[in-house]
């Protein structure tokens, strides 16, 4: 499927259990339920899902969790970022191994790799696998930028096929473009700015908003990209805009869409330890701006 990359693909939460366990069944109904709604493709384990709280077992089982729910449905992108490259390879080839359309991927993080190091962490990865890697730039969590530079010379590597661009500089989406020919699927990866990046080039979002409001945001992807109904988008987006900043700014992201979940009757669950649920004045904001 990934040879069409494109469309919304919703950043999976991972619902705990109290005791820091993940509810599986209650992951596969959300994937369940997503694919319903008419999503494009899933990216269970990013920042979304946590993946930085959870042990190796659990990574696999939601893994394999995700991947069998959606089997022949929609993509199912797999986050594998390590902070060490032999970390990654491992992460990358169980996705693999399990069926994963490719793999989401971010350079190591608490080291801050140069340049160089960034690209041969990118290029190692890609020479041990067969399916496609996203790269994943978001330097405002990792403090690690993968520049346009960069991404040109990643570009090049056959099964690099595309970014989630999540540094907030909607200029990059036209620089990516000029370096790299057009040999990149790009996605936007900030909440705020799927509007924009659409109309720069863009042809996914990877979004977290997907996870509670899967037909807008499909809604506007539709419009935008598919019938370049401009006007009718901006009015849509004009209207997600306060709850895709709440989610982009607020720092209660997890908090928010898994209170959102149980309340919708999916699962939520718990926050990774030691994130606290919202309290009741959070939860009467996140009521407001999700319903408005």
């Amino acid at each position: 499927m990934m040879e069409n990359l494109k469309g919304v693909y919703v950043a999976l939460v991972t619902p705990f259990t109290q005791d820091g366990d993940v509810n599986y069944a209650g992951l596969q109904e959300n994937v369940d339920w997503l694919i319903k709604q008419g999503v494009h493709g899933l990216i269970p384990l990013g920042s979304t899902g946590e993946f930085a709280s959870l042990e190796d077992e659990q990574k696999r089982r939601v893994m394999q969790t995700v991947i069998q729910a959606a089997r022949g449905k929609v993509s199912v992108i797999v986050g594998a970022s390590a902070e060490t490259t032999q970390k990654a390879v491992f992460y990358a080839k169980q996705a693999e191994e399990f069926g994963a359309d490719g793999v989401l991927i971010l350079p190591p993080w608490y080291y801050t790799p140069n340049c160089e190091e960034i690209f041969n962490h990118y290029a190692r990865i890609a020479e041990s696998i067969k399916i496609p890697i996203m790269i994943y730039n978001n330097p405002i969590s990792s403090k690690v930028d993968v520049k346009p530079e960069i991404v040109a010379r990643l570009a090049k590597l056959p099964n690099i096929t595309s970014i989630k661009e999540s540094s907030g500089d909607i200029r990059r989406i036209t620089l990516i473009r000029i370096l790299t020919d057009e040999r990149l699927t790009i996605f936007c990866g900030w909440e705020d700015m799927a509007y924009e990046s659409f109309i720069m080039g863009a042809r996914g979002w990877v979004c977290v908003i997907g996870n509670v409001a899967p037909q807008l945001a499909v809604q506007l992807y539709e419009l935008t990209v598919v019938q370049k109904d401009y006007d009718a988008a901006w009015k849509l987006y004009k209207r997600m805009l306060p709850f895709l900043r709440y989610l982009e700014y607020s720092g209660k992201t997890h908090k928010a869409l898994k209170y959102l979940l149980d309340k919708m009757g999916l699962c939520g669950g718990y926050c990774s330890s030691p994130k606290l649920p919202l309290s009741d004045v959070e939860k009467a904001e996140v009521e407001k701006l999700f319903n408005q």
